[in-house]
């Protein structure tokens, strides 16, 4: 079991060439253990860099957050991340895209640690509901999310595909809304915008 206190969680809020590379082999390592992350073949350095330029540009608007979990020597060693949602009607939610840890730093609480970095950036960020979806086959994964408040709020059978097998895509949310909110929360009454009568 990997010891806690060698690994330093935080968000990244500037660019740093230097982590690319450790980003990088990171990822490309876990795609070729066959980690559940969404890519067949490791992405190119370049398409990381991509992905690592677009969240810290948005974080600086609020619109996304990138948290690294780094050993000792500074080397990236699991990472996470949500985006905003920019649909008009959907701008107050946000998307967790990724949540990731090298095996050689797993039962450390990484994951629970970034993913609460997550969390707690969110609510700093005005975000009232966090979504994602999980690979059905990952139940570590479920376990944790559930562990931390997220709900499955539904799933899709045999959905993701890798060549000829299938498996279920499992959605989960954590409302972030306090009490104290200002909000009108119609559910699915049939009133205001959109609405129409149940027949």
């Amino acid at each position: 079991m990997a010891d806690l206190a060698t690994f330093t969680v935080r968000r990244v809020t500037d660019p740093e060439p230097e982590l690319l590379d450790s980003l990088h082999a990171l990822i490309t390592e876990l795609v070729e253990e066959g980690a559940a992350l969404g890519w067949l073949e490791p992405p190119s350095r370049s398409d990381v860099g991509d992905l690592l330029g677009d969240l810290v540009q948005e974080s600086d608007l609020d619109d996304a957050c990138l948290a690294v979990a780094e050993d000792a020597e500074g080397g990236v060693v699991g990472f996470a991340y949500w985006s905003r949602r920019m649909g008009e009607t959907e701008q107050p939610h946000a998307d967790i895209g990724r949540v990731a840890v090298s095996s050689r730093a797993r039962g450390a609480g990484l994951g629970r640690r970034l993913v609460g970095e997550l969390i707690d950036y969110a609510r700093k960020s005005g975000i009232e509901i966090l979504t994602l979806d999980v690979r059905g086959n990952n139940h570590a994964a479920m376990a944790l999310y559930e562990r931390l408040g997220f709900q499955e709020y539904g799933r899709i059978p045999d959905f993701v595909a890798i060549g000829d097998q299938r498996w279920d895509n499992v959605y989960f949310w954590l409302d972030l809304r306090t009490d104290e909110h200002d909000l009108t929360l119609h559910g699915d009454t049939p009133t205001g915008p959109g609405a129409s009568e149940v027949r």
